[in-house]
């Protein structure tokens, strides 16, 4: 391949509520993989008058007023960092998308002409599709996009035209279902819990715990790092706190603080996920994830269900927590009969938290991305 071809290949593009992925169609894996977060330079936590110096701390900034991704995180302590996905702000995703795509290294004569693929969640608006075609179209003049259904990637990651897909991010975990190609919109579902919710439930299972002293500023971002670290899920959760209570340590383990503080936590390392299987536990009244599940399969004819229910696919970085596969799977064999219920199967592949990402470049690579494309009238070379 020229560096032409190489250079002008379609960038596939995952504007996640957490992790921002950009990289080249064709390729295993994402160039970049960013937190999607900003700072402006300004917006201190606390007042800035009453400490000398802050300003200083920008000086290798240079004059920018935007950081973005990691470098945006160097000053979590001291700005209020932005999720612009969150935020709805694509002004914001016009620059952080600039800030990224200059670290490709893409050669002058060939900035601004690669066909775009953006991985869009069934949940995604018309009017947030316009605002993304306006900022790649108009703003960036980029020639071509095109919305590559999620659910529709993560299946060709797995060589399937039928399943039911489980996407657990940090802002929403969905459930969507295709079943030989077909989507059904009455088969799909926004269950309300997500990462950010579990970072939440961790945060006052720390709070609560005895003796507990920590920054509350702080929690947020140290809970996210030991939600992430440290978290699991246990079969019957209501025999470990017995276990615990009679002196059993397996789940014992010391969080360190950057101030020199630590804390130890055992039964709240395998509660934080229990939101998923009650909600009501976070005040959600909803019903819990595997029953959600159950009733995306439901949805569909009863002769569909023996297809549907061995092909429960996990994504998104909220399924890696251990033990949720197995949870997932005997909660929801309690949803169907017992000759149906031995069939269930909960699909865990490696690399799962970039499982949309990979699945738009396999269908790059077989050449089956051929439909959908929208072309910039404006466009110039």
């Amino acid at each position: 391949m020229s560096n032409e071809e190489r250079q002008l290949r379609p960038l596939i593009l995952d504007i996640g509520s957490d992790r921002f992925k950009l990289g080249w169609a064709g390729d295993d894996s994402p160039s970049i993989i960013a937190p999607s977060v900003y700072v402006n330079v300004k917006d201190y936590i606390f007042d800035s008058n009453v400490i000398d110096g802050l300003e200083e701390l920008f000086y290798d900034e240079k004059s920018d007023t935007q950081l973005y991704g990691e470098m945006a995180l160097k000053y979590q302590n001291i700005l209020n960092i932005h999720e612009f996905k969150k935020e709805n702000n694509f002004s914001v995703l016009l620059k952080y998308f600039q800030y990224y795509y200059e670290q490709l290294n893409i050669a002058p004569d060939y900035k601004n002409k690669q066909p775009i693929i953006i991985i869009a969640p069934f949940f995604m608006t018309e009017l947030e599709k316009s605002k993304i075609q306006q900022v790649f179209f108009n703003e960036l003049n980029f020639p071509y996009l095109l919305f590559l259904s999620e659910s529709q990637a993560i299946l060709q990651t797995l060589q399937k035209t039928t399943g039911v897909v489980v996407n657990m991010g940090e802002s929403h975990t969905y459930i969507s279902s295709i079943y030989h190609g077909f989507t059904n919109i009455m088969a799909r579902d926004i269950f309300p819990v997500a990462g950010k919710d579990l970072t939440n439930h961790l945060i006052n299972l720390i709070i609560t715990k005895k003796g507990s002293s920590i920054n509350l500023y702080l929690e947020k971002w140290l809970a996210k790092e030991i939600k992430e670290k440290t978290a699991l899920c246990v079969l019957k959760p209501e025999e470990e706190i017995a276990s615990i209570r009679q002196g059993f340590t397996n789940y014992d383990q010391v969080i360190n603080f950057p101030d020199g503080s630590n804390l130890g936590i055992n039964l709240e390392r395998f509660m934080l996920t229990e939101p998923f299987f009650d909600p009501k536990l976070i005040r959600i009244d909803y019903m819990s994830l595997p029953e959600a599940i159950s009733k995306v399969i439901q949805s569909w004819d009863r002769e569909n269900w023996e297809e549907l229910i061995p092909n429960i696919i996990l994504s998104g970085a909220g399924s890696l927590i251990p033990g949720l596969k197995e949870r997932l799977k005997m909660e929801i064999m309690k949803y169907f009969s017992e000759k149906i219920s031995q069939k269930v199967g909960i699909i865990a592949a490696t690399g799962r938290e970039n499982m949309s990402w990979l699945g738009a470049s396999i269908l790059h690579s077989k050449n089956e991305l051929q439909e959908g494309w929208m072309s910039n009238p404006e466009y110039k070379e």
